[in-house]
């Protein structure tokens, strides 16, 4: 069964809104959270992921430590305790565990983007989000920029939700300047830039193609309020942004009704 496009524009908090609090961390989050969008939209989050030495998924980007902790090294070399000795952000938070981040949600959509490729990986999520209710695994779309990642879960977990790959966007992108989109991939969250080297890759016709398939067209990252309009107007139904609470802001500043 095939995904139902949002009815309400989603604005992702990429990394619990990395620009307006320390990413990928439990008060990034809760800010996050605590915004009031418009009442046409809906908030949802997303983090990043990595496994440690032990098998824990922590919310963490980067491969090593150093740019958002004071730790030092790889994050796959380190066990989860050791992991969760180190200080996040300016104000010196733990690295949470992906389970901890599911108990914050309620009932917002999570993406959780996949930075390593090893197959490992894949099986631990899988194994970790088996043990989830239902209703939990229906609020989790996940991606990953590591193709192999994406289809290895798929094959694992047909159930869940996953973002398309890069060659399927490409593809879809080919075949609808070919009129051909009837043969595009579906059933998955298209999560894309506007543009990408030099390509306008969210145009109506990629949303409307998207929308008859019942799939959500997700644009990163908007930290403006015209340019999500704009998008929005094209049809897209979300947008990934590092300033949850100003570009709400921004958006319940303007006047009249959503643009059709």
């Amino acid at each position: 069964m095939l995904p139902t496009v949002s009815s309400a524009f989603v604005m992702i908090a990429k990394a619990g809104g990395s620009a307006e609090g320390a990413e990928n961390t439990l008060s990034a989050i809760a800010a996050a959270l605590a915004v009031s969008p418009p009442g046409w939209a809906r908030l949802a989050l997303e983090i990043d992921v990595r496994l440690s030495a032990d098998g824990a998924l922590v919310a963490h980007h980067d491969a090593t430590l150093e740019r958002t902790t004071n730790g030092k090294g790889l994050v796959r070399a380190q066990p989860f305790e050791r992991l969760r000795q180190l200080s996040a952000g300016p104000g010196g938070e733990p690295m949470p565990r992906l389970e901890e981040v599911y108990e914050r949600i309620g009932d917002h959509e999570l993406v959780v983007e996949l930075h390593d490729s090893e197959p490992i990986v894949v099986h631990e999520l899988v194994r970790t989000l088996a043990r989830l209710p239902p209703a939990a695994r229906q609020q989790l779309i996940l991606a990953s920029e590591h193709t192999g990642v994406v289809r290895a879960l798929r094959d694992l977990d047909p159930g869940l939700r996953t973002a398309a790959t890069a060659p399927e966007a490409w593809r879809k992108l080919l075949l609808e300047r070919l009129r051909l989109e009837r043969w595009a991939p579906r059933g998955h969250v298209w999560m894309v830039p506007a543009r990408h080297r030099g390509v306008q890759v969210v145009t109506r016709r990629f949303a409307e193609s998207a929308a008859r398939a019942g799939d959500d067209v997700w644009v990163f990252v908007v930290d403006d309020a015209q340019e999500a309009l704009r998008l929005r107007r094209l049809g897209a139904s979300g947008c990934f942004t590092t300033r949850p609470r100003a570009l709400c802001r921004a958006l319940q500043a303007v006047a009249g009704p959503l643009p059709p």
